[in-house]
């Protein structure tokens, strides 16, 4: 008998074996309708932008490093990720904290989860590569217990710089990052056990925070969108949290005066 929620027993393992897992067409036509749209919305709105501003990052042109909000933009409004998008684009909100995105995710970090940070992830054509890293490596103060769900909005194909990822991975801790866009170098790293995750469009890639994973340059002629959700089973404040939160994002995302975000808390008595 499968006593997970979402998952099935066969995925959860796959999951702990490797340190990630694909599950397809996880957002049906409609989910996703829902979200292109509203991702083009404050795009538009913010058509005429060529700096980076209040977590939305622009296509730096070649040479420039892409974590360098004062490098020149290749275009204006040709967005390489809109960081805290939950914050931004309704429908992502919809869709990470929907019952079925939360029974997902008690399936791997048990009863209680808590919202990490959110961004969307654009790579246009052309779009600029992903160096080998752990998202951890970016949240040193927390413990590396987060689990990322990675959403494909497009098909994510080698092609056009789906992500690659070390199995078993997670079980290695921490691996030092260095340069200003944190990164292993590639020394470190038995690229022969790499492997492409393609993604269809709709499909999940979840992985653990200490995964060790990268992505190529874009070679297609067409974007590859992504939307993203960083989990936590701590009650750690969000990363990505408005300024002053507790008045702006409260009310609308359940931000507590700490800046915590719980999702789906367990409701049990400690020590049952």
């Amino acid at each position: 008998m499968n006593a997970h929620k979402y998952l099935t027993a066969e995925q959860f393992q796959q999951f702990s074996d490797e340190g990630f897992l694909v599950v397809d067409a996880f957002l049906d036509s409609e989910e996703l309708q829902a979200v292109r749209r509203d991702i083009k919305e404050v795009c538009e709105a913010r058509a005429d932008m060529t700096r980076d501003d209040e977590g939305f990052n622009l296509e730096k042109i070649e040479g420039e490093t892409s974590t360098d909000h004062r490098a020149s933009a290749k275009q204006a409004g040709l967005f390489r990720k809109i960081q805290g998008a939950v914050f931004h684009v309704p429908a992502l909100k919809d869709v990470f904290t929907s019952d079925k995105m939360l029974d997902c995710m008690q399936d791997l970090m048990g009863s209680d989860i808590y919202y990490h940070s959110s961004k969307v992830m654009f790579k246009p054509a052309g779009g600029s590569a992903k160096p080998w890293h752990q998202d951890a490596a970016y949240w040193k103060d927390y413990l590396p217990n987060q689990i990322t769900i990675w959403i494909a909005i497009d098909d994510a194909t080698v092609e056009n710089g789906c992500v690659w990822a070390i199995p078993g991975s997670h079980k290695l801790g921490h691996i030092p990052h260095a340069r200003q866009e944190l990164q292993v170098e590639e020394s470190r790293i038995d690229l022969g056990r790499a492997s492409p995750v393609p993604v269809m469009s709709g499909g999940l890639l979840i992985f653990h925070s200490l995964v060790l994973h990268m992505s190529h340059k874009n070679e297609s002629d067409k974007p590859r969108c992504a939307i993203i959700c960083d989990y936590d089973p701590e009650p750690n404040p969000a990363v990505d949290r408005p300024q002053n939160s507790a008045e702006n994002g409260g009310a609308v995302t359940g931000l507590d005066e700490n800046g915590v975000w719980p999702l789906r808390v367990s409701t049990e008595p400690a020590g049952l």
